[in-house]
C-alpha cells in the first residue's frame, strides 16, 4: 500500500457511516431523553448535528453540555430563527456520512434501531429509505398508540405503489434512514407536506422498507402539532404543484392528471381534518 493509499484510508475511516440531523428549537422539555435515545444505540458510527434554531430556553446549556461528553455531537447554534423547513435541510446539509437521518427533539429511538436499519441497507442495493413500525407517545401520561406505517412492496407497479402510499400516509417516514446520496437528488421545497411528498418520491422513484418492529416512537406533549403548522395558514399550492411535476415525470398525462386528482382530494380532506383538530 502506497503512502498516498494509506491517507485516503485514514481519512475514511474518520467518516461516519452515519450522519443524524437534530433541528431543534425550544426543546429543553424533552431533548434529553431524545439525545439519550440516540447516544445508546448498539450502532456506534455515526455523527449527531443539532441545529439549535436560535431557542429562548435551556436548550442551547443542554446541547453544549451533552457536546462535551461526546465528541460524535456537532451543536450548530442559529443567530435567528430561519424556520423548521430550513433548519431540516440545515442539519442534512451539513450532513458527511453515507446515509442520513433526521431526529426530532421529542422522538425516541429503540437502542438497535439503526443497526437494524443498516443491515436492511446491507441486503438491499435498490432501497432508497429504511424505516420501521411505529408508536406514537404522550410524553407526560406515557399512554402509547400503535401507529400504522405500512409497506408496499417493490414487486407492485409503480401507480399501485404511490396510491397505496397516498392512502396509508406516514409524514413519520420522514425520519427514516436515508441514503445521503439520494436524498440530496429529491426536490425539498420550503412548502407544507414537504414530508409527505418525499414519501410519494421513495416510492415512484426508489423503494421503501419497512421493518416490521417498532423501533421509533414518535412523542407528544399532548397534541403533535405538524411542523407545517407554524402559525401561518396551510397550504397545499406548493405541494400539489410538486405532486404534478412527480406524476408527470414517472406517468403519462392521462394517468398522471388520475394520480393528481385523487392527490388532491385527499390532500383537501386532510387539511379541513388538520383545521377542525388544531383550530386553525
Amino acid at each position: 500500500m502506497t503512502d498516498k493509499q494509506r491517507s485516503l484510508v485514514a481519512v475514511e475511516s474518520l467518516v461516519p457511516k452515519v450522519s443524524i440531523g437534530m433541528p431543534v428549537y425550544n426543546g429543553e422539555k424533552f431533548i434529553r431523553e431524545a439525545l439519550d435515545s440516540l447516544l445508546t444505540q448498539t450502532f456506534t458510527d455515526f455523527e449527531l448535528i443539532i441545529s439549535d434554531n436560535a431557542s429562548t430556553d435551556r436548550t442551547e446549556a443542554i446541547c453544549r453540555e451533552y457536546a462535551e461528553r461526546d465528541q460524535r455531537i456537532r451543536y450548530l447554534r442559529q443567530i435567528k430563527n430561519f424556520g423548521p423547513d430550513a433548519n431540516f435541510k440545515c442539519v442534512l446539509n451539513e450532513a458527511i456520512g453515507m446515509y442520513f437521518m433526521w431526529a426530532a427533539h421529542d422522538d425516541r429511538r429503540h437502542p438497535i434501531a439503526i443497526e437494524r436499519m443498516m443491515e436492511v441497507f446491507a441486503l438491499y442495493d435498490n432501497v432508497g429509505l429504511v424505516f420501521s413500525n411505529m408508536d406514537t407517545s404522550d410524553l407526560n401520561t406515557g399512554v402509547k398508540v400503535n401507529s400504522f406505517v405500512g409497506y408496499a412492496p417493490p414487486v407492485l407497479k409503480k401507480y399501485q405503489k404511490y396510491i397505496f402510499r397516498l392512502i396509508n400516509s406516514c409524514p413519520s417516514l420522514i425520519y427514516g434512514l436515508h441514503r445521503t446520496s439520494l436524498l440530496r437528488k429529491i426536490p425539498l421545497s420550503e412548502s407544507d407536506f414537504m414530508d409527505v411528498y418525499l414519501t410519494h418520491w421513495y416510492e415512484l422513484n426508489s423503494s421503501i422498507f419497512v421493518i416490521p418492529l417498532n423501533l421509533y416512537t414518535a412523542g407528544t406533549d399532548g397534541v403533535r402539532i405538524p411542523y407545517s403548522l407554524n402559525g401561518k395558514k396551510i397550504s397545499a399550492k406548493e405541494y400539489l404543484r410538486a405532486e404534478w411535476v412527480l406524476l408527470r415525470s414517472n406517468f403519462g398525462f392521462f394517468g398522471a392528471s388520475i394520480l393528481y386528482l385523487m392527490t388532491a382530494f385527499l390532500m383537501q380532506k386532510n387539511i379541513k381534518c388538520l383545521q377542525k383538530d388544531f383550530g386553525i
